[in-house]
């Protein structure tokens, strides 16, 4: 009885939520297209809740397969989940088809229903990103949360105390999850401790949303922190995140995007963007497959190796020369390793007493 639930289960998410790539076309010297060349290599990938659309985190690991199907042409298929329960039968389906020779999901809350079926697939080669999963037959793709939010925290941290346009003199910032999870926690004691090495006395606000495709609810929290006195917030939420956008814009305030560059979504509004490519984190998992290249394990990387980090290009919003380079000296310690940013709550206070900036 059990299997049978699971298998229709996969049967419903078949007939809902799954999804083809349509491979690419390669112009010819006469301006007609033919498809390119093909590999006989087939890649999988569990999207997370959010779903295509959100310009953010499924976005770019559809757009890091869209450029591996381009360049090794391979091919793909996805599903779009639509709440956590819905994972294991996207996994179980992919790997009960003994098809796909690489399944690539997405995000700590994806890791249960992972190992579940990892276990049962011993054969099967897996990819996690935004992952520390350690198991067999499984390649986990993290990065350091807390770097890529940190200098988006100090960029907040002094421009709160400056004459930017939209700043106000409360000394109030905030920041909101989308899903309450330990990867994004991390992001959250970045974005604080950021913010608390250049400005200590500051007063964070935090929110979670609860879902990664709530952009009402992700606007009405935004709201609510504005009116509290927050002149800028960062988002960590997925398409949520969206809403934050249009609350900034409403409140005439400012925020900072996260992932892919989403400065340009609401450029007189977010100051910049705590950025991770995850688009080159999908793509390069493929791109060791086909290779030959790619290993079980967990691979951890952050400002040092240019997986994360910060960008204000495509934003109106100019920071003053001195906050632009205490964030470029800053940025400089750590990838030094003369600055090491904590990464859990338990840690901030002391941390913060430990570590201030100074010219």
């Amino acid at each position: 009885m059990k299997k049978m639930l699971k298998v229709a289960l996969a049967l419903l998410l078949a007939g809902t939520l799954f999804g083809c790539s349509k491979p690419a076309e390669t112009p010819t010297e006469d301006g007609k297209t033919t498809d390119p060349e093909t590999s006989d290599i087939k890649v999988a990938i569990v999207l997370s809740t959010g779903g295509l659309g959100d310009k953010n985190f499924n976005d770019m690991s559809y757009d890091g397969l869209k450029q591996a199907e381009a360049d090794f042409g391979i091919t793909f298929d996805y599903i779009e989940p639509t709440s956590a329960s819905d994972f294991e039968a996207g996994y179980r389906q992919f790997a009960d088809t003994g098809e796909y020779d690489l399944i690539i999901g997405l995000a700590a809350d994806q890791e249960d229903a992972l190992k579940t079926v990892a276990a049962d697939y011993p054969e099967q080669k897996f990819s996690i990103i935004d992952s520390s999963l350690d198991i067999a037959n499984v390649s986990a793709v993290s990065t350091k949360w807390q770097e890529q939010t940190f200098l988006c925290g100090v960029y907040a941290g002094l421009a709160t105390l400056s004459d930017m346009e939209k700043a106000n003199e409360d000394n109030v910032l905030g920041v909101i999850l989308g899903m309450d999870n330990p990867n994004l926690r991390k992001g959250v004691v970045g974005f604080e401790a950021g913010v608390r090495y250049v400005n200590a006395d500051a007063k964070i606000l935090e929110a979670v949303v609860g879902n990664f495709n709530d952009a009402n609810k992700g606007k009405e929290i935004a709201m609510s922190m504005y009116n509290q006195g927050a002149d800028f917030i960062q988002h960590i939420a997925g398409a949520s995140g969206l809403g934050v956008f249009t609350a900034a814009k409403e409140a005439n305030r400012y925020a900072f995007g996260v992932g892919g560059n989403q400065n340009a979504i609401e450029p007189d509004y977010i100051a910049a963007t705590s950025i991770r490519n995850v688009n080159e984190m999908v793509y390069n998992e493929v791109k060791n497959f086909v290779e030959g290249n790619w290993q079980e394990g967990l691979k951890v990387s952050g400002l040092k190796e240019d997986a994360v980090g910060y960008s204000n290009e495509l934003s109106n919003v100019v920071p003053n020369e001195d906050i632009s380079a205490a964030i470029e000296e800053i940025k400089a310690k750590i990838q030094s390793g003369e600055l090491v940013i904590c990464e859990t709550a338990e840690e901030l206070d002391a941390w913060v007493e430990a570590n201030q900036y100074s010219k």
